[in-house]
């Protein structure tokens, strides 16, 4: 993976994460440690991972890139880490390929130093897709992650104006099967889960 952005400020000239959402849709999304070893059982090369702290993410990103598949790690949601550059440098150092977060300094960071960057963003109403819009404009991302999932269909409009090929993922309280495929019928690239038994589909 190339460092830095491209000429135009955008991302960097990473594999397109919709090569892999087309592979496979449904992105295990670990939310406990123990969960690791089937989220890498799953079929596809994404994972995320929704938690760790000091002692033990290093361990769990060294164990997904084994496998061969390609950690993307949620840093607002780790333990014992601030949301800046020294984090985000330090899990590129040990492994991760990619950030999630909801806040624009480390996504921005983690795209000038070569990896993966996932906007994490909720969408509870009218004035919520309009900062989206806004945010996607001035940092161009990797993909767009709208929880919760079931409403994300109504950004898509938006977001394939901006940006007509940028993958967005839907997560949070998706329950079935037919959810998933309603959600991926609808558009969606992908939908990430932390619900096992949805992993091995």
């Amino acid at each position: 993976m190339g460092e830095g952005g491209t000429k135009n400020g955008g991302p960097a000239q990473l594999t397109p994460l919709t090569v892999f959402c087309k592979d496979t849709p449904i992105l295990p999304a670990i939310r406990k440690q123990e969960f690791v070893e089937q989220a890498i059982a799953s079929r596809g090369k994404l994972v995320y991972l929704l938690t760790g702290d000091p002692d033990n993410v290093e361990t769990m990103i060294r164990k997904i890139v084994a496998a061969g598949k390609i950690p993307l790690v949620n840093l607002d949601l780790l333990n014992g880490f601030s949301r800046d550059k020294y984090a985000v440098n330090y899990l590129k150092r040990v492994g991760a390929q990619g950030i999630i977060s909801t806040h624009l300094d480390p996504l921005r960071h983690a795209l000038a130093i070569g990896l993966y960057g996932i906007q994490r963003t909720f969408l509870l109403d009218s004035g919520a897709m309009d900062t989206i819009s806004n945010q996607l404009r001035n940092t161009p991302v990797h993909a767009l992650e709208i929880l919760p999932a079931l409403v994300a269909p109504k950004m898509l409009a938006r977001v394939r104006a901006i940006s007509p090929d940028l993958p967005v993922v839907g997560g949070g309280l998706i329950e079935t099967m037919k959810e998933v495929e309603e959600l991926l019928a609808a558009g969606l690239s992908a939908v990430s889960t932390s619900n096992p038994v949805m992993w091995l589909r």
